[in-house]
């Protein structure tokens, strides 16, 4: 299927869409203001959930912490330490950065921590002197090398750690989407003519005996139809003072009367060759508009459609 095609039944999906929701043009515009209200819910509400500041020890080296209340987010190998750094009663780890094993800081846990390769970490920044006096594991070295340990601050850790933001941008997903096709849907409506300049350059016009059979929705004379409901109707061809004029008689319904047949010419005559996109299929179409007719008529074939715009002045 061609690109054109393909977007082409996207647009008539849109309309459909629109159509069968049956809410009028501003009410679907609501409608699909309200949906994208909806969408922004899942990713702002994520949003108002404080989060700490994701460092790294070197940040908290060159003091360049920027959560107001020194409240950081930090990954590494945790060492727990068996004497107290600061000199003060309590529970103290070393935390070795994962992203530079040669800088550390002392953390302060509520209970004694066990050592662990890696572990995500949340806490406040407190200021304390630091000095860490016993030798360190060689795991928590670089071949043999101890890590800097920040001199001056301790991270006084939370009881639980604070899971990193999520945000639920799935959810948003459906009714973003469907907002903007009753968006699209509203401004296209529903079937979908799409102008195309892929023409047969080389068919020849319709001649005085032959016949064409179409459907047809919009004004032809007196007849009214709709792209949703269209009637029937033969296009063929008749001499005219100036040539070849292109004449529509639209076709009985029910087994009445025949309405009389009109010519597509006059004070002016203009045309559009395209497609017409429904849900399930696209069919060749010309739009004409004349003194008389008002419509749209489709074909079987696009070499038909072709052969019959030759006797229209057709924009390209």
């Amino acid at each position: 299927m061609h690109d054109a095609s393909i977007m082409g039944r996207i647009l008539a999906t849109c309309g459909w869409l629109t159509w069968r929701a049956s809410l009028g043009r501003t009410l679907t515009m609501a409608a699909a203001l309200a949906l994208f209200v909806v969408a922004s819910v899942p990713l702002i509400v994520p949003h108002l959930d404080p989060q700490p500041d994701d460092v790294t020890v070197q940040r908290i080296f060159d003091s360049t912490v920027e959560h107001s209340e020194g409240w950081v987010r930090l990954t590494g190998r945790v060492v727990p330490l068996a004497d107290s750094p600061t000199g003060e009663r309590g529970v103290f780890a070393l935390l070795v950065d994962a992203v530079n094993p040669l800088r550390s800081i002392v953390i302060q846990p509520a209970a004694r921590p066990a050592a662990t390769a890696r572990a995500t970490v949340t806490g406040h920044l407190r200021y304390a002197t630091v000095e860490v006096t016993e030798d360190l594991p060689i795991e928590a070295t670089v071949a043999g090398t101890p890590p800097r340990i920040v001199p001056h601050q301790v991270v006084v850790l939370d009881s639980t750690p604070k899971p990193a933001r999520d945000i639920w941008w799935p959810l948003a997903v459906p009714p973003a989407l469907l907002g903007a096709m009753l968006l699209v849907g509203s401004r296209t409506g529903y079937p979908v003519f799409r102008p195309t300049r892929v023409v047969d350059v080389l068919s020849s016009p319709l001649a005085v005996s032959e016949r064409v059979p179409v459907v047809f929705g919009g004004r032809v004379g007196q007849t009214q139809r709709t792209l949703l409901d269209p009637g029937s109707a033969l296009l063929l061809v008749h001499h005219g003072e100036r040539g070849n004029l292109l004449t529509v008689q639209p076709m009985a319904d029910h087994g009445g009367l025949a309405p009389p047949p009109v010519t597509i010419g006059g004070g002016w005559t203009s045309g559009r060759i395209g497609s017409l996109h429904t849900l399930t299929e696209t069919v060749p179409a010309l739009v004409v508009r004349s003194e008389l007719i008002d419509a749209t008529f489709l074909f079987a074939r696009a070499g038909e459609r072709d052969r019959a715009a030759r006797l229209v002045s057709v924009a390209r």
